[in-house]
């Protein structure tokens, strides 16, 4: 019975996908790719083909998972060593072949050491780092292949790869304001306690920065809103009609974006609306009159939830990677009060 596919596995699989397509640009049936111990890729005397073995060896937590419940993702960093098997061409011989793989292997390392790979429909940013593997190392990793002589190899840490638990954890809904009450008894009730909204401040986002995130907040009634709260059902939802004000650098494109919360499936993302050139620099409540506003739509008024509002923008970096930059959160609260 085969066994079946881990979030690990898949890493390690894609990973050596990735090398395959970066040192088989020109010809991809040159070098085959394996994943495995450095014995079980050693070649026999009637094999034809170049391999690359990549052997993972050692996996180590990543530091920052202290706090991490058993249904969270855990984010391990791993240990693989690359090692080539060639075999003679003529007039190549296989330690020649060797290391033209290896040096490939280098190259593509070098040129991108951080991608995106899709593991379980979620994507995760992967980084490869060259490490250095001392004597005594080699000498201890290589003798436990048994009789296979020792090929030039190259140790990489992957990291971070994650372990996706099968049943995840819910994650809690976002607090939306603190309130304080004083009773004379605990079975007082709740109605006396008063959580206003945050005030929203001047936000005026440093467009100098490349990396700058867009500022919104949400505008009904003629006022300035970072979270609200509502009873399902109540008049206040059915008239609540709120508009979003985005500030940044005047011209860019950005798109708004809900994500949604309930008690059994934690946040969801919702698709991306379509994207919108920015007008103003900055947001000023006391000055709502001039602003530049777009018509947003709540998720769900239906039931007791959570939403959440992004303001998103695209960044191409340097090196290729393309960064989605958020904005402050806009938090809506739905209640339902208990008979």
């Amino acid at each position: 019975m085969p066994v079946g596919l881990s979030s690990l596995s898949q890493v390690c699989r894609q990973l050596a996908q990735q090398v395959s397509n970066g040192i088989n640009a020109v010809d991809r049936s040159r070098v085959d790719v394996l994943l495995g111990t450095p014995a079980a890729a050693s070649p026999a005397d009637t094999d034809t083909n170049h391999r690359l073995n990549l052997f993972f060896f050692r996996f180590e937590p990543s530091g920052f998972d202290g706090a991490l419940l058993p249904g969270e993702t855990w984010l391990l960093r791993m240990h693989c060593l690359a090692t080539p098997f060639c075999v003679d061409e003529n007039p190549i011989p296989a330690g020649e072949n060797d290391l033209r793989v290896i040096g490939e292997v280098l190259r593509h390392f070098h040129e991108g050491p951080v991608f995106d790979l899709d593991v379980d429909g979620d994507t995760f940013r992967i980084q490869v780092i060259f490490l250095t593997l001392g004597l005594d190392q080699l000498n201890q990793l290589w003798s436990t292949q048994g009789d296979t002589p020792y090929r030039p190899s190259a140790l990489f840490e992957v990291s971070l790869a994650p372990v996706i638990p099968r049943t995840p954890a819910v994650p809690p809904p976002l607090a939306g304001g603190v309130g304080l009450s004083v009773r004379a008894r605990m079975d007082a009730g709740v109605e006396g306690i008063v959580a206003p909204p945050p005030a929203v401040p001047v936000m005026t986002p440093d467009t100098r920065r490349e990396d700058w995130a867009p500022a919104l907040c949400l505008v009904d009634g003629g006022g300035c809103l970072q979270s609200a709260a509502f009873e399902v059902g109540s008049p206040a939802l059915a008239a609540f009609a709120p508009q979003a004000w985005v500030a940044g650098d005047p011209g860019a494109q950005v798109s708004l974006r809900w994500e949604r919360w309930d008690a059994a499936s934690g946040w969801q993302a919702d698709a991306a609306a379509p994207p919108f050139p920015l007008l103003d620099a900055s947001i000023d409540p006391d000055a709502l009159g001039g602003a530049t506003l777009q018509p947003v739509l709540l998720p769900f008024t239906d039931r007791p939830g959570q939403m959440v509002l992004y303001a998103e923008r695209s960044l191409q970096r340097f090196d290729g990677v393309t960064l989605t930059l958020r904005s402050n959160p806009v938090l809506v609260s739905l209640y339902a009060v208990a008979p």
